[in-house]
């Protein structure tokens, strides 16, 4: 009876012992991906595989990327796997159980011993499981934050490519209509007009023909690259409206500096990494502290022939009673093992500076390309474009009077092709320029007020 009560009260303290230091489900909060773009999504795998409209628009393609990315799939369950790391660093090794027989019984005096059982329990100092799960509880919210990253990554690259498609589109139409232009004008002009000008001409429409297939190519491949971001390879041409006109940018640059600093997720995860390191210098200073491992052997003993005699406690079990301490006393080792833990802290505060000022200058050069595209599209849209348009319905009249020519006119319509070309050009590239702008932000622009730029 004596042994019962002993055996289970050591049992029931160490089951104690464990659950003391075990996280609640509570302390990792559910990530969350806050921009999809106008919804928040859970981490989690979708139940659906999504397929396109007809013609998806932007936010569709986003949406159906976010679901469907391989890339955003691997670093959703790097996040997973990292939100379960606090509840295996914070709970107790698992305890020992050990059965021991003896090949050549061992005789004693109330009896032989000829097997033993015994279980041990392993248990850190306390300040080292803390910190254990402290530290993992860090590194878990960086994945979370790595994950953030890999999303805006991924929906940068497809808004990016989005808008390239919405470039090609243009230049192939406006390519055509110009194109269609010149050999009607040809056609006009008939043989009346001089040989050199009609060569002209013709090897304009033959540039054209040209550029126009270049193009195609040019889609096809931008095509095949959208497909791969929303992992539906052997779809068709994914056409959609037109992207909508990107934000304006409220803000002047140290407004963005400051939004970057709360929210670019490089930032946040450079200082994580400082966190992080500086758990690991606390850890290794802990690591000088000892371990207890306490533990109960029974020695299980047979009874003694009654030839032998009865004596007091015959046949009654052994029981021994463990108190182990580790001893770090290799102080060498010990003072090694701290100062690697803070070469690397102090290796990871330094790269935390350097990345705040890589993502300055990144910025300052995003910031510059947002307003130049911006100026652009304005200056082809309200100035250049409107005017070779009406130099080419110009020239278009004074040829149908018989007082202008061939080549003025195909002078013209090169002039008017080439704006419109650098218009969208300008329109893509201001889109472009303004989904970088966000992604070293760290946030939509959207959500942003403030002066104007």
């Amino acid at each position: 009876m004596r042994f019962a009560i002993s055996f289970r009260a050591l049992t029931l303290g160490l089951l104690l012992a464990g659950c003391a230091h075990t996280d609640s489900d509570d302390d990792v909060a559910s990530f969350v991906w806050a921009e999809t773009p106008s919804t928040a999504t859970r981490v989690k795998a979708p139940s659906t595989a999504p397929v396109l409209s007809e013609r998806p628009p932007l936010e569709e393609i986003l949406r159906v990327a976010l679901l469907r990315n391989p890339r955003i799939h691997a670093a959703r369950e790097r996040a997973a796997a990292a939100a379960e790391m606090p509840a295996i660093a914070s709970a107790l090794p698992d305890p020992r159980f050990m059965l021991g027989w003896y090949e050549t019984p061992v005789e004693t005096r109330v009896g032989p011993q000829e097997w033993s059982l015994g279980v041990r329990q392993t248990i850190p100092f306390p300040s080292k499981l803390s910190a254990r799960s402290d530290l993992s509880k860090t590194l878990a919210r960086r994945a979370v934050v790595a994950y953030d990253r890999v999303v805006r990554d991924v929906l940068v690259e497809v808004v990016r490519t989005v808008h390239e498609l919405a470039y090609l589109d243009d230049a192939i139409e406006i390519s055509a209509g110009i194109g269609g232009l010149l050999e009607r004008y040809a056609a006009a002009a008939g043989s009346e007009a001089p040989l050199n000008e009609l060569f002209r001409a013709e090897t304009q429409r033959a540039q054209l023909e040209n550029d126009r297939a270049l193009l195609a190519e040019l889609r096809a491949t931008e095509d095949e690259h959208l497909r791969g971001l929303l992992d539906l390879p052997g779809l068709g041409a994914i056409r959609g409206p037109r992207p909508p006109t990107p934000p304006p940018v409220h803000a002047d640059f140290d407004a963005l500096v400051e939004i970057a600093t709360a929210h670019n997720q490089e930032l946040r995860e450079a200082g994580l990494d400082v966190e992080a390191a500086a758990l690991r210098t606390s850890l290794a200073r802990r690591d000088r502290l000892p371990d207890l491992t306490l533990g109960y052997t029974r020695l299980l003993t047979g009874t003694l022939d009654p030839s032998l005699g009865n004596p007091p406690g015959n046949g009654k079990d052994a029981q021994i009673f463990h108190f182990d301490l580790t001893l770090p006393i290799w102080a060498n080792k010990n003072r090694a093992r701290i100062r690697h833990a803070e070469a690397l802290e102090r290796a990871a505060t330094r790269d935390r500076a350097d990345t705040r000022l890589r993502v300055r200058q990144r910025l300052a050069r995003a910031w510059y390309r947002v307003g130049n595209t911006e100026r652009l599209v304005r200056l082809y849209a309200d100035v250049l474009v409107p005017r070779a348009a009406a130099a080419a319905e110009t020239a278009e009249d004074l040829q149908a009077a018989g007082k202008g020519t061939l080549a003025g006119t195909v002078e013209t319509i090169a002039v008017l092709h080439n704006f419109r070309l650098a218009a969208a050009r300008a329109r893509a590239d201001h889109g472009q320029a303004v989904a970088d702008l966000e992604a070293l932000l760290g946030r939509p622009l959207a959500l942003d007020v403030g002066g104007e730029r």
